[in-house]
């Protein structure tokens, strides 16, 4: 019994010098958990972060797709209105090469001036029209 009295000290300071490590252990794995614990917080704002990011582009991406199909819309209506335009250009010029128009008022100008009269008034009409709707929606 008196040596396990010696040995007692030795014991104690084991004792001490096992419940210093373990303090320490354990300390450090605490610490740890802490700088984890704020590494999921910051992890978590960013993902929120890049979640709203995200929610952003795909309503983004959505207006730029359907502004792109209103173009291509009326890419098709301006290229149907070109279409008919040419035709109309084509079937005018048919006309003014097929008659001499100069031969014919200096022949006949009674029969041209009324016409050119009731046309040129039309078309300065339709541009008054237009001048108009363009003044209203200013």
């Amino acid at each position: 019994m008196l040596a396990f009295l010696k040995s007692l000290p030795f014991v104690g300071i084991a004792l001490l010098m096992a419940y210093g490590a373990h303090s320490f252990i354990v300390g450090n794995l605490n610490d740890s958990i802490d700088k984890l614990q704020m590494q999921v917080e910051q992890y978590v704002a960013q993902n929120v972060a890049l979640q709203t990011a995200a929610d952003l582009n795909e309503n983004t991406i959505r207006s730029l797709e359907e502004g792109a199909k209103k173009q291509r819309e009326q890419i098709t209506s301006l290229t149907d209105n070109l279409n008919v335009a040419v035709e109309q250009k084509n079937e005018a010029l048919r006309i003014f090469n097929d008659h001499d128009i100069t031969k014919l008022a200096k022949n006949k100008p009674g029969l041209m001036e009324p016409r050119a009269n009731k046309a040129t008034k039309l078309e300065f009409d339709g541009i008054e029209e237009l001048s108009k709707d363009n003044e209203q929606n200013d």
